[in-house]
């Protein structure tokens, strides 16, 4: 489980400009930062220690591995740049994209029977059964394997696999997740919002309550149309840029960009210094697991 700690999305909420406020934030940025780049070399050393613990038990062909995303982007604005709306839009064009990759049928791995497939799973992640579970504040249940390989490198890794199942949860979705809440909560967005809405409703686009609304209304516009029907794909595009360049014309006309962006600094300080301790104890237990983990490679 990736930690993916997307700072500075909430809106002002709390004292934020408390100095004790401001500390706790900046120790807990600090410590995420350090853990965020650990858990990726921690990462991989799991997949490799994963991989050593299937092959002494009798393994010798895998599924492909799917590549790493690349999380280093950061955030992005809420629209489109005005060039790059008024020139593809949302870039949804399917002609304009890679082709979808298709299952290797010939692979190895492929060819196996499902009895071995089914094996390697089991090997893999335990039964279904034997899992570590956390209750989410908002009622969700995370669960991760306690068995199979996964599970015993894991806990070779990281001990306590309850511990680290509430830290990585904690770190990777409850800080987002409470920082989404304030900027959702901000009177300055929520003002702006209401202008952005009229605004778009004007342009002719109506029921758009959210952002993600306009790309949806977009999205659908290639709906049942051949990746080779271009006369089809070529008024679906010019359809697409109409209603990208409504959205961040009004984006920018109410000034939505830069309320969203004052609530995200302002409210990533709360939701920080309220999870200070637990991203604290994550990054110890990051690096902890990455010694661990050099070593179990050494054995």
């Amino acid at each position: 489980m990736a930690a993916m700690l997307l700072v500075g999305l909430s809106g002002c909420g709390g004292d934020s400009d408390s100095p004790d406020t401001k500390a706790a934030a900046a120790r807990a940025q600090m410590a995420w930062d350090s853990a965020q780049q650990q858990f990726k070399q921690v990462e991989d050393i799991e997949r490799r220690l994963v991989r050593r613990c299937l092959t002494k038990k009798g393994f010798k062909i895998f599924p492909e591995e799917a590549p790493v995303g690349d999380e280093s982007k950061g955030r992005q604005p809420i629209s489109p740049d005005p060039a790059d709306a008024a020139r593809v839009g949302y870039g949804l064009d399917p002609r304009q994209l890679p082709e979808p990759p298709q299952p290797d049928e010939k692979s190895a791995y492929a060819r196996t029977p499902d009895s071995y497939k089914s094996s390697l799973t089991t090997a893999k992640y335990g039964p279904e059964e034997e899992r570590v579970t956390f209750n989410a504040p908002d009622g969700a249940k995370v669960a991760i394997p306690r068995a199979g390989c996964l599970g015993e490198v894991r806990s070779g890794l990281f001990g306590d696999l309850n511990e680290y199942l509430r830290l990585s949860f904690t770190s990777a979705n409850l800080v987002r997740q409470g920082t989404t809440r304030e900027v959702e909560s901000d009177p300055k967005v929520l003002a702006a919002m209401d202008s952005w809405k009229a605004c778009v409703e004007k342009a002719g686009y109506t029921g758009v309550t959210r952002f993600a609304d306009m790309k949806d209304k977009a999205r659908q516009l290639y709906k049942g149309i051949d990746r080779a029907d271009n006369k089809a794909l070529d008024a679906a595009v010019a359809a697409e840029i109409k209603i990208a360049t409504a959205e961040t014309t009004c984006t920018r006309s109410v000034g939505l960009d830069e309320a969203v962006a004052v609530a995200r600094a302002e409210g990533s300080v709360e939701t920080l210094a309220k999870y200070e301790a637990d991203v604290v104890a994550w990054n110890a237990m990051v690096r902890e697991a990455l010694k661990k983990g050099q070593e179990m490679l050494k054995a």
